[in-house]
């Protein structure tokens, strides 16, 4: 019964979700039913994370009322926004199968085979790995109980769990199914973490079927994503309950419709894409590094010619100063409730951290942190088989692609290896940022706790 219940707020959620996105693009939304739903699942948790941080500084406690009730109003909305096909005839599906070429259908079921592989390992367990409890868990239940980030279980640095400040849009959704069911349930709370690797392979199908024109190569794509070992056999895998798979879908979300924006440059996409953008920082710290990918495919060039006009000049200025504003937005309340809670050892990567003074501190760590990196990309790994996989074949698919990119002008193949370079570089600055302050921190916090005993 919990897991039907479970469902349902998903179900709620995502409707409200799609309300917002047909408030944003009204008729303009290019994806099929592949594409929609986990879009529409992704804007309802950027609602619920902005909803509810906005309740909290305010000064009032999340509940079941405090949060359904005004999501209400984007789900009435969408309501009126679902039309069903009039011209749907139950031989039209039958007729779509037939088109699907031999090569589609052995695709199709290896993307079946790892969606159906993560949803099972989320399901036969409920809440065990270390983050998924102590880091993701535990502030899930303590918002669950307390309604609030200015209880004790959040203020006070002998009670504060690891990693206190960490973004809430994970916990949170976790605490929108906990108010549903009346209880905590860490069983029922595996349903929605079952979702985000299905629906990152569904959109990502349906956004390269978009651009590439080509169902097969989409198939492909997601194909090759759907069995890649990560999401089976890293430290914080697909059916974890960790926050990377669930950054790594929004992620995608973002840079979708940032794509789109390239492509057709209407307002709505960039508007949607802004708010996408935003709840990464909501969701974990490192979804900084995220943003800036966006923001940096936004101001790549979309050709060539690098022929700049003054109009072009003023028309980015505007554009930027409406993203900066839907990010301001979204993100500030977050960043305030953030400076009233308590800092744990743990707490070496916050957002406040990340500057140029401790990027000089940590200059030193970078051919380490470098070489790290590397090896991470182009190590071997171990798939779910326990067979060699070679990270090479991934990173020789990549240099092809930057090649034959340059070669045919191709801009959207630039960008892509542009995103890849730059995250790159953006990780490695990042960690040599934080490695240059863990050790203070941690230092600061001991001090802190000697003096409270005192």
């Amino acid at each position: 019964m919990n897991f039907i219940i479970a469902g349902l707020a998903i179900i709620y959620l995502s409707i409200c979700g799609f309300g917002l996105i047909k408030l944003i693009l009204r008729g303009k939304i290019a994806f099929s039913v592949f594409g929609i739903i986990p879009l529409s699942f992704g804007a309802g948790l950027g609602l619920l994370a902005v909803l509810s941080n906005l309740i909290m500084l305010a000064g009032f406690h999340l509940s079941f009322v405090s949060l359904y009730a005004p999501l209400s109003l984007f789900f009435l909305y969408a309501l009126t926004q679902i039309k069903a096909a009039r011209t749907f005839k139950p031989g039209m599906l039958l007729d779509g199968v037939r088109g699907i070429s031999l090569k589609e259908w052995s695709l199709i079921l290896v993307i079946a085979f790892g969606v159906i592989s993560i949803l099972t390992l989320s399901l036969i367990f409920p809440l065990h790995f270390w983050d998924s409890r102590a880091n993701w868990g535990t502030p899930a239940k303590m918002l669950f109980y307390s309604g609030t980030t200015f209880s004790s279980d959040f203020t006070d640095i002998e009670r504060v769990p690891p990693h206190s400040r960490y973004p809430l849009l994970f916990p949170v959704s976790q605490t929108f199914i906990y108010f549903a069911l009346g209880n905590a349930d860490d069983w029922a709370v595996m349903l929605l973490i079952s979702l985000f690797f299905p629906f990152m392979i569904f959109f990502l199908y349906d956004l390269a079927r978009i651009f590439l024109q080509d169902r097969e190569k989409a198939l492909a794509a997601s194909a090759m994503i759907a069995v890649l070992p990560v999401f089976f056999t890293s430290d914080g895998p697909a059916y974890s309950g960790y926050a990377d798979t669930p950054l790594a879908m929004l992620y995608l979300l973002s840079f979708g419709m940032t794509l789109l924006w390239k492509r057709n440059k209407d307002i709505g996409y960039l508007a949607l894409s802004a708010f996408l953008s935003s709840i990464l920082l909501l969701t974990k710290n490192e979804g900084f590094i995220l943003l800036i990918l966006n923001l940096l495919l936004i101001v790549l060039p979309d050709n060539l010619s690098f022929n700049i006009k003054k109009k072009d000049i003023a028309n980015a200025v505007k554009l930027t100063f409406m993203y900066a504003a839907i990010i301001i937005f979204t993100v500030a309340p977050w960043q305030i409730l953030a400076k009233y809670l308590a800092m744990d050892t743990g707490t070496i990567n916050s957002f406040q951290s990340l500057h140029m003074k401790n990027l000089v501190g940590g200059l030193t760590n970078i051919p380490m942190i470098a070489n790290f990196t590397i090896s991470a990309f182009a190590g071997i790994g171990k798939n779910m088989f326990g067979y060699g996989f070679s990270w090479a074949g991934l990173w020789s698919i990549f240099l092809i692609t930057t090649a034959l990119s340059v070669i045919h002008k191709l801009m959207i193949g630039l960008h892509f290896s542009l995103i890849v370079l730059a995250d790159v570089i953006l990780i490695t600055m990042m960690y040599a940022m934080l490695s240059s302050i863990s050790n203070v921190q941690i230092v600061s916090t001991l001090k802190a706790l000697e003096n409270k005993k005192d």
